[in-house]
């Protein structure tokens, strides 16, 4: 049982994309990324995107839960894109 356990712990910790505030690159991150992410991965990538965009004109006034909305809705249009491209569609 023991072994079973550890062997699905090291399972599901390699299928998920490992993402942080601090490695998230608002340039290159995709929509696939953000789609295939942990809750916590899409948080992180909106803290990202929120900071990246705080000068865009469009953007800019969105808080961070407004960004992530901007981009549930940006991604599920654009699923191919990068994020920053899905979110200036």
């Amino acid at each position: 049982m023991r072994r079973i356990l550890a062997l699905s712990l090291l399972v599901a910790t390699l299928s998920l994309p490992a993402f942080s505030a601090g490695t998230v690159d608002p340039a290159t991150v995709t929509c696939k990324d953000y789609n295939t992410n942990t809750h916590q991965g899409m948080m992180d990538i909106g803290a990202a995107m929120h900071n990246a965009l705080t000068d865009d004109a469009k953007l800019g006034a969105l808080d961070e839960r407004g960004m992530i909305a901007a981009l549930d809705k940006a991604c599920e249009a654009h699923p191919d894109a990068t994020v920053m491209d899905a979110l200036h569609s």
